[in-house]
């Protein structure tokens, strides 16, 4: 037997079965290197290498370990990045050269009223917007950082935008930009509001002021001397005086109930009382006007904790409205007052000509008028309700309106009890009517 033969084919035999596991060894190694490549890192490697590799495996184990560490934190960075613009109230997009959406937030969807994410479609396709898509494509073409305003009309109101688009770099041949909307309807909104008011504030100062200047410059000029004419002049003066002091009054009346500065001299009062005392106050024009004037109040206590000055205020605005604008043969006002839960509420109706429904959302604006020429006549300012319902929510309360054209109006007036209960307008309760006071002027 040739031993040695043998032994050689042996040897052979080994190194070959050797070679194949290293080989084996080799291919599960490149394998594992390509599923790290190729970010399949859900699985553990599970190599078993020979003896001769496994510092290999150890560092590939260790390699993949390290990929799914990274992608995990990765994962972790996106979901926080995605939960904070989700978050967000303003809406916050991404675009590629092309103005086509990479990235949106819900703050879009919201605020464009879309049905379905916009991401994968351009801007005209996602909003329909032809002003939008110039705005964010003069954005990207300039390179630096843009604003602009675009108006658009939704379902139940117009809305302003104001758009900053900021470029950003996808890569060296890709840019792109991000762009942040924020709704600044309120803003215009208000800045409308401020404007309208320096107006309205300086047409009210100058139609007095002229009045007056112009008669100082008659009596200047020799008018002293005819004493029928200096004594209507002066009388013209002081009545116009007079309402530049009541414009300013009133000013005053709304900018501490606006902001708080002036606190409520907190009493307890009887509203059948403070009624009363208003009522008595128009004694006079009541007669002129052969107006009839009543207060009923409900069976109970009607007490509640107010300033009572500030409220006396309220109902006389509320009653001087009525006998200004609601003058008529046989004019009829009714206040009534009930209890309502945790509230008392006054109620003021007349008979008079109503006010437009177009007009019933805005009467408590200052300075609204809902007929503008009867109103500067009458010598008002313009003021009136928006004392009303800044007195009345300053005490925590509440004012609603309910009226038709020619069929009068009702102003009705929820206030708490007491200071500390929250006040809500509730319905208007069928509580049987008692003591009946009517003032007659015919």
């Amino acid at each position: 037997m040739n031993w040695s033969l043998i032994a050689g084919l042996f040897a052979a035999a080994v190194l070959l079965l050797l070679l194949v596991r290293y080989f084996g060894g080799i291919m599960r190694l490149r394998a594992a290197l390509r599923r790290v490549a190729n970010g399949d890192l859900g699985r553990p490697l599970t190599l078993d290498l020979p003896r001769g590799l496994r510092a290999a495996q150890r560092d590939v184990e260790a390699i993949a370990r390290q990929a799914r560490d990274l992608d995990r934190a990765a994962h972790r960075e996106r979901s926080e990045l995605n939960a904070v613009l989700a978050s967000i109230p303003e809406g916050i997009f991404t675009v590629d050269r092309r103005l086509c959406l990479l990235q949106a937030n819900r703050g879009v969807e919201a605020m464009f009223q879309l049905s379905a994410s916009p991401v994968g479609r351009s801007v005209v396709e996602a909003f329909g917007h032809a002003a939008m898509h110039r705005l964010v494509q003069e954005g990207l073409e300039g390179g630096k950082q843009h604003r602009g305003e675009i108006t658009v009309d939704q379902a139940e109101a117009t809305r302003v935008f104001e758009l900053s688009i900021s470029p950003l770099e996808l890569g060296s041949d890709h840019p792109g930009a991000v762009v942040v909307v924020h709704n600044i309807t309120r803003i215009k909104s208000l800045e409308q509001v401020r404007r309208e008011f320096v107006a309205n504030v300086s047409h009210e100062l100058r139609t007095p002021l002229t009045i007056i200047s112009g008669y100082l410059e008659t009596l200047a000029d020799g008018g002293l001397d005819d004493r029928p004419m200096a004594e209507n002049a002066l009388g013209v003066m002081v009545k116009h005086a007079d309402r530049l002091g009541r414009l300013v009054d009133d000013l005053l009346i709304i900018s501490r109930a606006e902001s708080r500065s002036v606190p409520l001299e907190i009493q307890r009062i009887d509203l059948r009382d403070l009624l009363r005392r208003v009522v008595e106050q128009f004694d006079e024009p009541i007669r002129s006007q052969a107006a009839t004037v009543r207060i009923t109040a409900a069976d109970g206590d009607l007490t509640v904790e107010a300033d009572a000055v500030r409220l006396e205020q309220v109902f006389i605005n509320l009653l001087e409205n009525a006998l200004k604008y609601g003058n008529r043969p046989g004019l009829a006002i009714d206040l009534y007052a009930e209890r309502a839960g945790p509230n008392i509420h006054v109620q003021v109706t007349d008979n008079g000509p109503g006010i437009p429904r177009e007009d019933q959302e805005h009467i408590f604006e200052r300075f609204y008028r809902v007929h503008k020429d009867r109103s500067r006549e009458t010598g008002g300012t313009g003021l009136g309700l928006s004392i009303v319902k800044n007195v009345v929510m300053a005490h925590g309360g509440n004012v609603l309106v309910r009226s038709a054209p020619g069929e009068g109006s009702t102003f009705t007036v929820a206030l708490p009890i007491r200071q500390s209960a929250a006040v809500a307008p509730a319905p208007w309760s069928a509580a049987k009517k008692t003591a009946t006071e009517d003032t007659s002027g015919g």
